[in-house]
């Protein structure tokens, strides 16, 4: 706790993180250790928010409002889940990879499907409201977490959510009617 006072520069910022810390650190252990069923992961994830809190604590008005167990709970979600996607990354090994060569009379085929399919979710994605589009983008391709969307959209990381699952919604449904629209073809 101490490198996170020595983070803070008021005595009375000091005073409010440690009773933000005392209050909710076992809660946002909790919370992470849903996510991840790992204590010592869990562990890393509140450090990291707590660490993430020192540079946002000005956001927190009152100690013990709903509103900041929200907002913790929000940053130690994000962190769980940078660290499932760092751990997924770490565990994909060349082994999970197939080494095996395609039959050359289906790869066309294949690879024609896979473009047909490929363009039509580009299409889609553009076709999306803007405010949708970008956070679906910067969820799926930078995997941004819901926090640094909303830092730099200036809009709150739970409003980051709702677009970004409002965002999904919209895609499911395009491409529900799109599989509907070939499947009558047919």
């Amino acid at each position: 706790m101490l490198l996170y006072l020595s983070m803070l520069d008021t005595q009375e910022e000091k005073d409010k993180f440690t009773l933000i810390y005392e209050q909710y650190q076992q809660f946002c252990w909790y919370v992470a250790y849903q996510l991840l069923g790992d204590a010592h992961l869990a562990e890393d994830a509140v450090q990291e928010a707590f660490l993430a809190l020192t540079r946002h604590l000005d956001k927190v008005e009152n100690v013990d409002s709903p509103r900041t167990k929200k907002f913790l709970m929000t940053i130690v979600k994000s962190k769980a889940i940078d660290i499932l996607r760092k751990n997924k990354a770490e565990t994909c090994s060349s082994e999970d990879i197939s080494l095996e060569i395609p039959d050359p009379s289906s790869d066309i085929l294949d690879q024609y499907i896979t473009k047909e399919n490929y363009d039509y979710l580009i299409s889609c994605i553009l076709e999306l409201d803007e405010a949708y589009r970008v956070v679906f983008e910067y969820k799926y391709l930078h995997q941004m977490s819901d926090t640094e969307i909303a830092g730099l959209l200036n809009i709150s990381p739970k409003l980051a959510n709702v677009r970004f699952y409002r965002a999904r919604k919209k895609l499911q449904e395009m491409l529900e009617k799109e599989v509907a629209g070939r499947a009558g073809k047919r």
